[in-house]
């Protein structure tokens, strides 16, 4: 009876051992999430007046909690996350052409809110006078917008001041990466 119950004490100091093993181990777990807003199609409608900026908005629906659900095998939610930073941005016209592409732009912006922040916005300030159909927007990497990801209805603006008129509406589609790094 005496070595049942000095086995069972041990057994139950081993397990208590090993539960919080488990626990700073599961502390220990960290992940960089790659986060693609996804491709959302933004409508620039077509503007003569060249003193006037031209842009257009859309929104996007992400659950940022699955995808990092997802990645991390069910372990870590939005709740870990530690930091947030934007990896690129870009911008394709589908519709581009000799006469409205983004030449017609002197500057050149995109910007990104959700239901938890206000917008954040990256621009071109000098666009180049060269025809293009796509444009990758400098993202400064250091910024931090944890707060971003806490919501999930995406607005996404994109636009600019024109240095020429456009004759139709800009089918632009603007794709974000994130990185987003979570900890247990």
């Amino acid at each position: 009876m005496k070595k049942l119950t000095f086995f069972s004490v041990l057994a139950l100091i081993i397990s208590i051992a090993y539960l919080q093993s488990c626990s700073k181990v599961a502390q220990l777990l960290q992940y960089n999430v790659p986060l693609q807003s996804g491709s959302v199609t933004i409508n620039i409608p077509p503007t003569s007046d060249t003193s006037a900026g031209a842009s257009g908005t859309a929104n996007n629906s992400i659950n940022i909690d699955s995808v990092i659900k997802a990645y991390t095998g069910n372990v870590l939610g939005v709740s870990n996350i530690t930091s947030v930073k934007l990896k690129s941005a870009t911008m394709t016209l589908q519709n581009a052409d000799s006469a409205d592409n983004f030449q017609n732009f002197s500057t050149c912006y995109v910007s990104f809110t959700t239901n938890t922040a206000s917008p954040y916005q990256i621009n071109i300030a000098n666009n180049p006078n060269t025809y293009a159909t796509s444009l990758t927007i400098p993202v400064d990497s250091t910024v931090e917008l944890k707060g971003y990801l806490n919501g999930n209805q995406f607005t996404y603006t994109a636009g600019g001041q024109l240095r020429a008129s456009t004759t139709k509406t800009l089918n632009c589609v603007v794709t974000f990466t994130f990185n987003i790094h979570v900890q247990g």
